[in-house]
Protein backbone atom coordinates (compact mmCIF):
# COMPACT_ATOMS: atom_id res chain seq x y z
CA UNK A 1 0.00 0.00 0.00
CA UNK A 2 1.57 3.27 -1.14
CA UNK A 3 0.22 6.06 1.05
CA UNK A 4 -0.34 9.49 -0.50
CA UNK A 5 -2.19 11.09 2.39
CA UNK A 6 -2.49 9.78 5.91
CA UNK A 7 -5.97 9.32 7.43
CA UNK A 8 -7.56 12.17 9.32
CA UNK A 9 -7.13 11.51 13.06
CA UNK A 10 -10.61 12.84 13.87
CA UNK A 11 -12.70 9.90 12.63
CA UNK A 12 -9.96 7.41 13.52
CA UNK A 13 -10.33 8.45 17.16
CA UNK A 14 -13.93 7.22 17.22
CA UNK A 15 -13.79 4.21 14.90
CA UNK A 16 -13.59 0.78 16.59
CA UNK A 17 -10.33 -1.14 16.11
CA UNK A 18 -10.12 -3.49 13.15
CA UNK A 19 -9.90 -7.20 13.99
CA UNK A 20 -8.73 -9.37 11.10
CA UNK A 21 -10.92 -12.45 10.62
CA UNK A 22 -10.26 -15.23 8.13
CA UNK A 23 -13.84 -16.52 8.25
CA UNK A 24 -15.47 -13.51 6.56
CA UNK A 25 -15.29 -11.88 3.16
CA UNK A 26 -14.01 -8.31 2.82
CA UNK A 27 -15.17 -5.96 0.04
CA UNK A 28 -14.40 -2.33 -0.83
CA UNK A 29 -15.98 0.19 1.52
CA UNK A 30 -18.98 2.09 0.18
CA UNK A 31 -17.10 5.29 1.05
CA UNK A 32 -14.12 4.54 -1.20
CA UNK A 33 -13.75 6.63 -4.34
CA UNK A 34 -11.44 5.26 -7.03
CA UNK A 35 -9.94 7.39 -9.77
CA UNK A 36 -7.11 7.50 -12.28
CA UNK A 37 -4.43 10.18 -12.58
CA UNK A 38 -1.82 10.03 -15.34
CA UNK A 39 -2.54 6.37 -15.91
CA UNK A 40 -2.13 5.42 -12.23
CA UNK A 41 -5.01 4.17 -10.07
CA UNK A 42 -5.77 5.66 -6.65
CA UNK A 43 -8.30 5.00 -3.88
CA UNK A 44 -9.64 7.55 -1.43
CA UNK A 45 -11.63 6.68 1.69
CA UNK A 46 -14.22 9.42 2.19
CA UNK A 47 -14.78 8.44 5.81
CA UNK A 48 -11.18 8.38 7.00
CA UNK A 49 -9.85 10.78 4.32
CA UNK A 50 -7.05 8.30 3.60
CA UNK A 51 -5.56 8.38 0.08
CA UNK A 52 -3.48 5.56 -1.37
CA UNK A 53 -2.02 4.60 -4.71
CA UNK A 54 -3.36 1.38 -6.18
CA UNK A 55 -6.63 -0.39 -6.85
CA UNK A 56 -8.73 -2.60 -4.58
CA UNK A 57 -9.71 -6.25 -5.05
CA UNK A 58 -13.38 -7.10 -5.49
CA UNK A 59 -13.42 -9.48 -2.49
CA UNK A 60 -10.78 -11.12 -0.27
CA UNK A 61 -10.27 -12.86 3.01
CA UNK A 62 -7.75 -11.98 5.69
CA UNK A 63 -4.36 -13.48 5.03
CA UNK A 64 -4.59 -13.28 1.24
CA UNK A 65 -2.18 -10.35 0.97
CA UNK A 66 -4.52 -7.44 1.55
CA UNK A 67 -4.47 -7.21 5.35
CA UNK A 68 -3.06 -3.66 5.21
CA UNK A 69 -6.10 -2.52 3.20
CA UNK A 70 -8.42 -4.20 5.70
CA UNK A 71 -6.62 -2.58 8.62
CA UNK A 72 -6.88 0.79 6.86
CA UNK A 73 -10.65 0.28 6.33
CA UNK A 74 -10.50 0.36 2.54
CA UNK A 75 -11.87 -3.18 2.71
CA UNK A 76 -14.66 -3.96 5.15
CA UNK A 77 -16.79 -7.03 6.02
CA UNK A 78 -19.36 -7.52 3.29
CA UNK A 79 -22.22 -7.40 5.80
CA UNK A 80 -20.95 -4.29 7.61
CA UNK A 81 -23.56 -1.58 8.23
CA UNK A 82 -21.40 1.32 7.10
CA UNK A 83 -24.20 3.86 7.35
CA UNK A 84 -24.59 3.10 11.06
CA UNK A 85 -20.82 3.37 11.40
CA UNK A 86 -20.79 6.81 9.77
CA UNK A 87 -23.71 8.02 11.87
CA UNK A 88 -21.97 6.83 15.02
CA UNK A 89 -18.67 8.51 14.20
CA UNK A 90 -20.41 11.72 13.18
CA UNK A 91 -22.51 11.78 16.36
CA UNK A 92 -19.49 11.12 18.57
CA UNK A 93 -17.41 13.86 16.97
CA UNK A 94 -20.23 16.35 17.42
CA UNK A 95 -20.82 15.24 21.01
CA UNK A 96 -17.12 15.64 21.73
CA UNK A 97 -17.11 19.12 20.27
CA UNK A 98 -20.38 19.93 22.00
CA UNK A 99 -18.78 19.44 25.41
CA UNK A 100 -16.76 22.55 24.67
CA UNK A 101 -19.90 24.67 24.47
CA UNK A 102 -20.67 27.37 21.91
CA UNK A 103 -17.80 27.63 19.43
CA UNK A 104 -19.07 30.49 17.29
CA UNK A 105 -21.69 33.16 16.77
CA UNK A 106 -23.17 34.55 13.56
CA UNK A 107 -24.47 37.95 14.62
CA UNK A 108 -26.85 39.88 12.39
CA UNK A 109 -26.83 43.55 13.46
CA UNK A 110 -29.50 44.29 10.86
CA UNK A 111 -31.45 42.75 7.99
CA UNK A 112 -31.34 46.06 6.12
CA UNK A 113 -29.30 46.14 2.93
CA UNK A 114 -28.21 48.87 0.52
CA UNK A 115 -28.39 46.47 -2.44
CA UNK A 116 -31.30 44.62 -4.01
CA UNK A 117 -29.54 41.61 -5.47
CA UNK A 118 -31.73 39.84 -8.00
CA UNK A 119 -31.02 36.46 -6.36
CA UNK A 120 -31.34 37.47 -2.68
CA UNK A 121 -32.89 34.74 -0.51
CA UNK A 122 -33.79 37.33 2.15
CA UNK A 123 -36.13 39.21 -0.17
CA UNK A 124 -39.41 39.91 1.59
CA UNK A 125 -38.01 39.70 5.11
CA UNK A 126 -38.77 42.58 7.47
CA UNK A 127 -35.61 44.75 7.65
CA UNK A 128 -35.23 44.50 11.44
CA UNK A 129 -32.29 46.19 13.20
CA UNK A 130 -31.03 45.39 16.70
CA UNK A 131 -32.38 47.70 19.38
CA UNK A 132 -29.97 49.08 22.02
CA UNK A 133 -31.52 46.69 24.55
CA UNK A 134 -30.92 43.69 22.28
CA UNK A 135 -27.35 44.82 21.66
CA UNK A 136 -26.58 44.94 25.39
CA UNK A 137 -28.19 41.56 26.00
CA UNK A 138 -26.25 40.08 23.08
CA UNK A 139 -23.04 41.18 24.77
CA UNK A 140 -24.13 39.52 28.01
CA UNK A 141 -25.20 36.34 26.19
CA UNK A 142 -21.89 35.96 24.33
CA UNK A 143 -19.88 36.74 27.46
CA UNK A 144 -21.75 34.06 29.38
CA UNK A 145 -21.84 31.30 26.78
CA UNK A 146 -18.62 31.27 24.75
CA UNK A 147 -16.30 28.30 25.12
CA UNK A 148 -12.68 27.72 24.35
CA UNK A 149 -10.03 30.40 24.24
CA UNK A 150 -12.19 33.09 22.67
CA UNK A 151 -15.50 34.01 21.12
CA UNK A 152 -15.52 33.57 17.35
CA UNK A 153 -17.88 36.04 15.72
CA UNK A 154 -19.11 36.28 12.14
CA UNK A 155 -20.92 39.49 11.19
CA UNK A 156 -23.73 38.90 8.71
CA UNK A 157 -26.89 40.59 7.50
CA UNK A 158 -28.55 42.13 5.45
CA UNK A 159 -25.50 44.26 4.99
CA UNK A 160 -23.75 44.17 8.38
CA UNK A 161 -21.98 47.50 7.83
CA UNK A 162 -25.33 49.25 7.96
CA UNK A 163 -25.07 48.28 11.62
CA UNK A 164 -21.59 49.76 12.09
CA UNK A 165 -22.47 51.37 15.43
CA UNK A 166 -23.89 48.07 16.67
CA UNK A 167 -20.68 46.24 15.78
CA UNK A 168 -18.74 49.01 17.56
CA UNK A 169 -20.79 48.58 20.73
CA UNK A 170 -20.75 44.77 20.82
CA UNK A 171 -16.96 44.74 20.42
CA UNK A 172 -16.60 47.44 23.07
CA UNK A 173 -18.88 45.51 25.42
CA UNK A 174 -16.92 42.28 24.98
CA UNK A 175 -13.69 44.10 25.83
CA UNK A 176 -15.34 45.63 28.91
CA UNK A 177 -16.36 42.09 29.94
CA UNK A 178 -12.79 40.82 29.33
CA UNK A 179 -14.02 38.42 26.65
CA UNK A 180 -11.30 37.54 24.12
CA UNK A 181 -12.75 37.54 20.61
CA UNK A 182 -11.94 37.59 16.93
CA UNK A 183 -14.25 38.18 14.01
CA UNK A 184 -14.95 37.76 10.33
CA UNK A 185 -17.60 39.27 8.08
CA UNK A 186 -19.73 38.67 5.00
CA UNK A 187 -20.36 41.93 3.13
CA UNK A 188 -20.98 43.38 -0.31
CA UNK A 189 -18.06 45.71 0.42
CA UNK A 190 -19.72 48.89 -0.83
CA UNK A 191 -19.55 50.67 2.54
CA UNK A 192 -15.92 49.87 3.39
CA UNK A 193 -13.97 53.09 3.80
CA UNK A 194 -10.44 53.61 5.12
CA UNK A 195 -12.00 54.42 8.51
CA UNK A 196 -13.88 51.10 8.47
CA UNK A 197 -10.66 49.27 7.61
CA UNK A 198 -9.01 50.85 10.66
CA UNK A 199 -11.85 49.55 12.82
CA UNK A 200 -11.48 46.10 11.27
CA UNK A 201 -7.81 45.88 12.13
CA UNK A 202 -8.39 47.55 15.48
CA UNK A 203 -11.38 47.12 17.81
CA UNK A 204 -13.30 44.72 15.58
CA UNK A 205 -10.35 42.27 15.46
CA UNK A 206 -11.46 41.15 12.03
CA UNK A 207 -9.22 38.51 10.47
CA UNK A 208 -11.19 37.52 7.39
CA UNK A 209 -13.91 38.92 5.19
CA UNK A 210 -15.97 37.46 2.36
CA UNK A 211 -16.89 39.97 -0.31
CA UNK A 212 -19.79 39.01 -2.57
CA UNK A 213 -19.45 40.17 -6.19
CA UNK A 214 -21.18 39.37 -9.47
CA UNK A 215 -18.62 39.34 -12.25
CA UNK A 216 -17.67 42.10 -14.64
CA UNK A 217 -18.86 45.66 -14.06
CA UNK A 218 -21.80 45.47 -16.49
CA UNK A 219 -23.10 42.35 -14.72
CA UNK A 220 -22.33 43.68 -11.26
CA UNK A 221 -24.40 46.82 -11.78
CA UNK A 222 -27.54 45.11 -13.05
CA UNK A 223 -27.40 42.31 -10.46
CA UNK A 224 -26.53 44.26 -7.31
CA UNK A 225 -29.05 47.07 -7.97
CA UNK A 226 -27.80 49.38 -5.23
CA UNK A 227 -30.33 51.71 -3.68
CA UNK A 228 -28.11 54.74 -4.27
CA UNK A 229 -26.22 55.63 -7.42
CA UNK A 230 -22.43 55.46 -7.47
CA UNK A 231 -19.42 53.66 -8.87
CA UNK A 232 -19.83 50.79 -6.42
CA UNK A 233 -17.86 48.31 -8.53
CA UNK A 234 -14.62 50.32 -8.49
CA UNK A 235 -15.23 51.34 -4.88
CA UNK A 236 -15.37 47.69 -3.79
CA UNK A 237 -12.22 46.85 -5.75
CA UNK A 238 -10.40 49.66 -3.91
CA UNK A 239 -11.79 48.43 -0.59
CA UNK A 240 -10.46 44.91 -1.23
CA UNK A 241 -7.05 46.38 -1.99
CA UNK A 242 -7.08 48.44 1.23
CA UNK A 243 -8.01 45.43 3.37
CA UNK A 244 -5.37 43.21 1.78
CA UNK A 245 -2.75 45.89 2.35
CA UNK A 246 -3.67 45.85 6.05
CA UNK A 247 -3.27 42.08 6.28
CA UNK A 248 -6.95 41.10 6.27
CA UNK A 249 -7.62 37.87 4.40
CA UNK A 250 -10.20 38.61 1.70
CA UNK A 251 -12.27 35.90 0.06
CA UNK A 252 -13.96 37.12 -3.11
CA UNK A 253 -17.04 35.10 -3.96
CA UNK A 254 -18.11 35.71 -7.52
CA UNK A 255 -21.74 34.63 -7.86
CA UNK A 256 -22.27 33.16 -11.30
CA UNK A 257 -24.92 31.69 -13.55
CA UNK A 258 -25.29 31.29 -17.30
CA UNK A 259 -25.89 35.02 -17.73
CA UNK A 260 -22.57 36.34 -16.36
CA UNK A 261 -20.00 33.54 -16.60
CA UNK A 262 -18.61 34.92 -19.85
CA UNK A 263 -17.71 38.14 -18.05
CA UNK A 264 -15.53 36.43 -15.44
CA UNK A 265 -12.23 36.94 -17.37
CA UNK A 266 -12.89 40.69 -17.47
CA UNK A 267 -13.74 40.69 -13.78
CA UNK A 268 -10.54 38.83 -12.90
CA UNK A 269 -8.52 41.28 -14.99
CA UNK A 270 -10.08 44.23 -13.15
CA UNK A 271 -9.41 42.54 -9.82
CA UNK A 272 -5.82 41.72 -10.75
CA UNK A 273 -5.04 45.29 -11.79
CA UNK A 274 -6.64 46.71 -8.62
CA UNK A 275 -5.07 44.47 -5.96
CA UNK A 276 -1.46 44.87 -4.88
CA UNK A 277 -1.25 42.24 -2.11
CA UNK A 278 -2.68 39.26 -3.97
CA UNK A 279 -1.30 36.87 -1.35
CA UNK A 280 -4.10 38.04 0.98
CA UNK A 281 -6.87 37.53 -1.57
CA UNK A 282 -8.53 34.32 -2.73
CA UNK A 283 -11.27 33.97 -5.33
CA UNK A 284 -13.90 31.37 -6.04
CA UNK A 285 -16.85 31.12 -8.39
CA UNK A 286 -20.15 30.26 -6.70
CA UNK A 287 -23.05 29.04 -8.86
CA UNK A 288 -26.28 30.58 -7.61
CA UNK A 289 -28.55 28.32 -5.57
CA UNK A 290 -31.34 28.77 -8.07
CA UNK A 291 -29.12 27.23 -10.75
CA UNK A 292 -27.75 24.50 -8.48
CA UNK A 293 -31.26 23.23 -7.87
CA UNK A 294 -31.95 22.84 -11.58
CA UNK A 295 -31.22 20.23 -14.22
CA UNK A 296 -28.57 22.38 -15.93
CA UNK A 297 -26.35 22.44 -12.86
CA UNK A 298 -23.72 19.81 -13.79
CA UNK A 299 -22.66 21.18 -17.18
CA UNK A 300 -22.38 24.58 -15.54
CA UNK A 301 -20.31 23.25 -12.64
CA UNK A 302 -17.92 21.71 -15.16
CA UNK A 303 -17.42 25.17 -16.65
CA UNK A 304 -16.79 26.58 -13.17
CA UNK A 305 -14.13 23.99 -12.41
CA UNK A 306 -12.54 24.55 -15.81
CA UNK A 307 -12.25 28.28 -15.02
CA UNK A 308 -9.79 27.67 -12.18
CA UNK A 309 -6.70 28.43 -14.34
CA UNK A 310 -8.15 31.87 -15.06
CA UNK A 311 -8.12 32.65 -11.34
CA UNK A 312 -4.57 31.40 -10.93
CA UNK A 313 -3.29 33.30 -13.96
CA UNK A 314 -4.81 36.46 -12.50
CA UNK A 315 -2.51 35.90 -9.51
CA UNK A 316 -5.02 34.75 -6.90
CA UNK A 317 -5.43 31.63 -4.83
CA UNK A 318 -8.52 29.56 -5.43
CA UNK A 319 -10.58 29.12 -2.30
CA UNK A 320 -10.20 25.33 -2.20
CA UNK A 321 -12.95 24.37 0.21
CA UNK A 322 -15.53 26.17 -1.89
CA UNK A 323 -14.23 25.15 -5.28
CA UNK A 324 -13.04 21.61 -4.80
CA UNK A 325 -14.79 19.77 -1.98
CA UNK A 326 -13.30 18.38 1.20
CA UNK A 327 -10.27 16.27 2.07
CA UNK A 328 -10.67 16.40 5.85
CA UNK A 329 -13.44 14.95 8.01
CA UNK A 330 -16.20 17.50 8.48
CA UNK A 331 -16.69 17.86 12.21
CA UNK A 332 -18.12 21.34 11.74
CA UNK A 333 -19.46 22.24 8.33
CA UNK A 334 -21.58 25.21 9.36
CA UNK A 335 -22.71 27.26 12.32
CA UNK A 336 -25.43 24.71 13.18
CA UNK A 337 -22.69 22.24 14.10
CA UNK A 338 -20.81 24.44 16.51
CA UNK A 339 -22.64 27.62 17.43
CA UNK A 340 -25.68 29.85 17.08
CA UNK A 341 -27.09 32.56 14.87
CA UNK A 342 -28.17 35.68 16.76
CA UNK A 343 -30.93 37.41 14.82
CA UNK A 344 -31.57 41.19 14.98
CA UNK A 345 -34.51 40.62 17.34
CA UNK A 346 -32.38 38.48 19.68
CA UNK A 347 -33.75 35.11 18.55
CA UNK A 348 -31.30 32.18 18.49
CA UNK A 349 -31.40 30.14 15.30
CA UNK A 350 -29.29 27.23 13.98
CA UNK A 351 -28.94 28.61 10.45
CA UNK A 352 -28.67 32.04 8.84
CA UNK A 353 -30.74 30.76 5.91
CA UNK A 354 -33.72 29.80 8.09
CA UNK A 355 -34.11 32.86 10.28
CA UNK A 356 -37.90 33.02 10.25
CA UNK A 357 -38.65 29.31 10.35
CA UNK A 358 -36.38 27.76 12.99
CA UNK A 359 -35.65 29.17 16.44
CA UNK A 360 -34.82 27.58 19.77
CA UNK A 361 -34.27 30.45 22.21
CA UNK A 362 -33.14 34.04 22.56
CA UNK A 363 -30.32 36.08 24.06
CA UNK A 364 -32.36 36.79 27.20
CA UNK A 365 -33.10 33.17 28.12
CA UNK A 366 -30.53 31.18 26.15
CA UNK A 367 -31.61 27.88 24.58
CA UNK A 368 -35.22 27.36 25.66
CA UNK A 369 -36.10 24.53 23.24
CA UNK A 370 -33.26 22.04 23.41
CA UNK A 371 -35.37 19.47 21.57
CA UNK A 372 -35.78 21.76 18.55
CA UNK A 373 -32.05 22.46 18.52
CA UNK A 374 -31.22 18.76 18.64
CA UNK A 375 -33.84 17.88 16.04
CA UNK A 376 -32.38 20.28 13.51
CA UNK A 377 -28.89 18.80 13.87
CA UNK A 378 -29.78 15.10 14.13
CA UNK A 379 -27.13 13.17 12.25
CA UNK A 380 -29.21 9.99 12.08
CA UNK A 381 -31.99 11.60 10.04
CA UNK A 382 -30.48 11.19 6.60
CA UNK A 383 -32.30 11.76 3.33
CA UNK A 384 -33.20 8.56 1.52
CA UNK A 385 -31.20 9.43 -1.58
CA UNK A 386 -28.10 9.98 0.59
CA UNK A 387 -28.07 6.69 2.46
CA UNK A 388 -25.92 4.77 -0.01
CA UNK A 389 -23.90 7.73 -1.33
CA UNK A 390 -20.09 7.37 -1.14
CA UNK A 391 -19.84 11.12 -0.57
CA UNK A 392 -22.13 11.22 2.47
CA UNK A 393 -19.23 12.06 4.86
CA UNK A 394 -18.60 15.20 2.78
CA UNK A 395 -22.11 16.54 3.27
CA UNK A 396 -24.09 18.06 6.07
CA UNK A 397 -24.81 15.43 8.68
CA UNK A 398 -28.47 16.39 8.99
CA UNK A 399 -31.42 16.36 6.63
CA UNK A 400 -32.65 19.80 7.74
CA UNK A 401 -29.98 21.61 5.74
CA UNK A 402 -31.67 23.88 3.18
CA UNK A 403 -28.74 23.74 0.72
CA UNK A 404 -29.52 21.06 -1.85
CA UNK A 405 -28.03 20.35 -5.27
CA UNK A 406 -30.14 18.34 -7.68
CA UNK A 407 -27.03 16.56 -9.00
CA UNK A 408 -25.22 16.48 -5.68
CA UNK A 409 -23.59 13.06 -6.12
CA UNK A 410 -22.13 13.89 -9.53
CA UNK A 411 -21.08 17.27 -8.22
CA UNK A 412 -19.28 15.78 -5.22
CA UNK A 413 -17.49 13.32 -7.46
CA UNK A 414 -16.37 16.10 -9.79
CA UNK A 415 -15.11 18.33 -7.00
CA UNK A 416 -13.56 15.62 -4.85
CA UNK A 417 -11.71 13.85 -7.64
CA UNK A 418 -10.52 17.21 -8.96
CA UNK A 419 -9.10 18.06 -5.52
CA UNK A 420 -7.49 14.64 -5.13
CA UNK A 421 -5.80 14.79 -8.52
CA UNK A 422 -4.36 18.16 -7.59
CA UNK A 423 -3.12 16.71 -4.32
CA UNK A 424 -1.47 13.80 -6.14
CA UNK A 425 0.22 16.12 -8.60
CA UNK A 426 1.57 18.38 -5.87
CA UNK A 427 2.78 15.43 -3.87
CA UNK A 428 4.52 14.03 -6.93
CA UNK A 429 5.97 17.25 -8.33
CA UNK A 430 6.80 19.29 -5.26
CA UNK A 431 7.43 16.61 -2.63
CA UNK A 432 5.96 18.93 -0.04
CA UNK A 433 4.48 18.06 3.32
CA UNK A 434 1.00 16.53 3.01
CA UNK A 435 -0.42 18.86 5.64
CA UNK A 436 0.06 21.71 3.18
CA UNK A 437 -2.17 19.99 0.65
CA UNK A 438 -5.44 19.47 2.48
CA UNK A 439 -8.37 21.76 1.85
Amino acid sequence: MIEIRKPDPTPIRFLPPVALRSDIVYVPSRYVVRFECDGVLYAFNNLTKHLIQGDLPTSVRAGEGYDDLIAARFLVPEDKDELACYVGVSALTRAYRGKKGVQGYVILPTLRCNARCVYCYEEGMTPVTMTPETVEQTIRYVAGSYAGDMANISWFGGEPLLGEAIIDRICEGLREADVPYKSEMISNGSLITSEIVEKMTGPWRLERILISMDGAERDYVVRKRYCQEGDHYRFVLRAIDQMAEKGICVQVRCNVDEGNLDGVPTFLQDLSVSIRRKDYVSVYLAPLYQLRRGERAMPFWEKVVAARPLIERAGFRVERVKEEGETSFGVSRCIADRGVVICPDGTLSPCEHLLQSVGFGDVWHGVTDEAAKREFCRVDRIREKCRDCPFLPDCSGFASCPAQDVHCRKLRELLTVNALKRLVEKKKNDNIDEDDLVC
